[in-house]
C-alpha cells in the first residue's frame, strides 16, 4: 500500500485497520450529526461511539456489504435508530418539546455546529434559525449541507422515499429562508 493516509478509500473492499485515520477524517462530521439527533453532547458522544463500534464488528466480522465508501452512511443510519432509541427514553422521563425551550441558551451551551474558523456569532445565529425549525428539517439541511449526502444517500440513512427527501429539503430550505428573511445574520 502506499503512504498514502486515504490510499484505503480507493480501494473499494480493502479493510482499514487504522480507525483512528477513519475518525480523524470522519468523526466531527458524524458528531455534527449525533448532536443534532441527540440534542446532548453527551448522549451525542455515547450515541456515536455505539454506532462506530457497530461498525467495527460488523466489518471486522465480515458480514459488511458494501466497501469502505459506505462506512459513514452506515454509521448515520445507526446514529441515528440509537438516537431514537435514547429520545424515546428521555420522552418517558420529561416532555421532549421543553428540552430546548430557549433555544438561545442552548446554542451558547450546547452548540451542534463547531469549528476553529466559525464566527461564534454567525455559527449560534444559524444554529437558532436550525433549532427553530421542525427536527426533520434541521436533520435533512445537516445532511444534505453540512455531510454533503447525495439525496439517495440521506434516504437511506433516514429510511425515507428518495422523493419524500427532496420535497423535504426544498421545503427545509424555504424554511429557512424564511427564518433568515425574519432574522437575518447580523453584520
Amino acid at each position: 500500500m502506499t503512504n498514502d493516509p486515504t490510499a484505503w478509500e480507493k480501494a473499494p473492499n480493502f479493510l482499514p485497520t487504522d480507525w483512528s485515520a477513519w475518525l480523524d477524517e470522519y468523526g466531527p462530521r458524524l458528531m455534527l450529526y449525533a448532536r443534532q439527533q441527540t440534542h446532548s453532547l453527551a448522549d451525542a458522544e455515547d450515541v456515536m461511539q455505539e454506532a462506530v463500534v457497530q461498525l467495527v464488528r460488523v466489518v471486522e466480522s465480515g458480514r459488511f456489504e458494501g466497501g469502505v465508501e459506505q462506512y459513514a452512511s452506515y454509521v448515520l443510519s445507526a446514529i441515528r435508530h440509537r438516537a431514537a432509541d435514547v429520545g424515546r427514553r428521555r420522552k418517558a422521563r420529561y416532555k421532549y418539546e421543553q428540552m430546548d425551550a430557549d433555544s438561545r441558551d442552548a446554542v451558547q451551551e450546547n452548540p451542534w455546529l463547531h469549528s476553529e474558523h466559525d464566527d461564534d456569532l454567525y455559527r449560534r445565529h444559524v444554529e437558532r434559525i436550525l433549532r427553530r425549525m421542525p427536527a426533520d428539517y434541521a436533520e435533512i439541511l445537516l445532511l444534505k449541507l453540512w455531510e454533503d449526502l447525495t439525496h439517495q444517500q440521506i434516504a437511506e440513512v433516514t429510511g425515507e422515499a428518495v422523493s419524500t427527501v427532496y420535497a423535504r429539503y426544498r421545503r427545509a430550505l424555504e424554511r429557512f429562508r424564511e427564518e433568515l428573511a425574519e432574522d437575518p445574520l447580523p453584520e
